[in-house]
């Protein structure tokens, strides 16, 4: 609840705009609400849930959180050469997180991501967004 009390604080300052013509504002005050409902849910939720007697307590996972990060510094490295080149990346380092991975698995996925993000952000949305690197400087 603190992180989206932190985007709505700091989001006060940006125009908000409309659904439909959204300001620098909007995006950012709207999921800090959203994540201050989900913290809240999430708390009420533990709240009232039953305590199981010497229920055992989660263990974090270092190198998990690690790949993940890992994850998410080479998107935004490599997203100049292109969205999909970036995503491709990340989602493969991400897959290394898993207990078994698979390249099976990891290169459907890889696939399924590209095209629902070709298809959203060009298709339907009309962004200009650079899929694939421009090589040539054309």
């Amino acid at each position: 609840m603190a992180i989206g009390g932190t985007f709505v604080a700091l989001a006060g300052d940006l125009e908000l705009g409309t659904a439909t013509r959204m300001a620098a504002g909007y995006f950012p005050r709207l999921l800090g609400i959203l994540l201050m409902v989900l913290g809240a849910l999430i708390s009420l939720k533990g709240s009232l849930t039953p305590k199981k007697k010497r229920e055992p307590l989660y263990q974090f996972d270092l190198k998990r959180l690690f790949i993940l990060c890992v994850a998410v510094l080479a998107f935004a490295a490599t997203l100049q050469f292109g969205l999909l080149i970036a995503m491709s990346l990340m989602v493969g380092i991400a897959c290394l997180a898993n207990d078994r991975p698979s390249l099976k698995e990891t290169l459907a996925l890889i696939v399924a991501i590209n095209t629902i993000i070709a298809i959203i952000f060009i298709g339907a949305l009309d962004l200009e967004i650079a899929l694939l690197p421009s090589w040539g400087g054309a």
